[in-house]
């Protein structure tokens, strides 16, 4: 229930950054999906722009929260490593994925789940966690440990390696800190 107080109180402004690199390719009445929406921090900026907002993740808990904003139209429980997605093929403009990424080590499928659920041309914007090293080139992800859960830092390599895989095209790219921690904004286009 605090997770919009803790995210304000951390001066997390990610998703603010996210959306404001996406905004030049988005227009109202459009669809997005929110890959692990959460309260709907993320998706509400794409809400007010006139976006119809869809979102899946794993915890009711926070789907509550998100369905009490009214900022989604369609919210569905469901892990987003467990494929297939509850959407059918090419049912979304656009899909963003904020603050998720770097709970997961295995990204491969979800870029391939994404590009299933969009239309060519589509936004697929997210963020990942900065390794706080090089690592090897064979090294996909740093693994860390925090507050009891897996933190996972892959390499700016192997998120394009997965983003081509799927089908994207990198549009834009940002680096910004998240209190002391480095983050990257990726915004890329399913391939027409």
């Amino acid at each position: 229930a605090d997770y919009d107080a803790q995210v304000i109180a951390y001066d997390c402004f990610i998703a603010e950054a996210l959306f404001g690199l996406c905004y030049e390719f988005v227009r109202p009445g459009e669809i997005l999906l929110d890959v692990g929406i959460g309260s709907g921090l993320s998706a509400a900026p794409f809400a007010r722009a006139g976006l119809r907002v869809s979102g899946m993740d794993f915890a009711p808990a926070m789907l509550d929260l998100c369905w009490a904003k009214g900022i989604a139209g369609d919210l569905r429980q469901h892990d987003l490593s467990q494929l297939p997605w509850p959407y059918a093929p090419a049912s979304f403009d656009h899909a963003i994925a904020c603050g998720v990424f770097h709970f997961i080590a295995d990204l491969e499928p979800i870029f391939g789940a994404t590009a299933g659920v969009l239309r060519p041309g589509g936004l697929f914007a997210f963020t990942t966690k900065w390794p706080t090293a090089p690592l090897a080139p064979d090294v996909p992800f740093e693994r860390q440990e925090a507050g009891g859960l897996a933190v996972f830092s892959h390499t700016p390599e192997t998120v394009a390696t997965l983003m081509t895989g799927a089908g994207f095209n990198r549009a834009r790219q940002l680096r910004c800190f998240v209190g002391p921690e480095l983050f990257a904004v990726w915004v890329t286009r399913k391939r027409v």
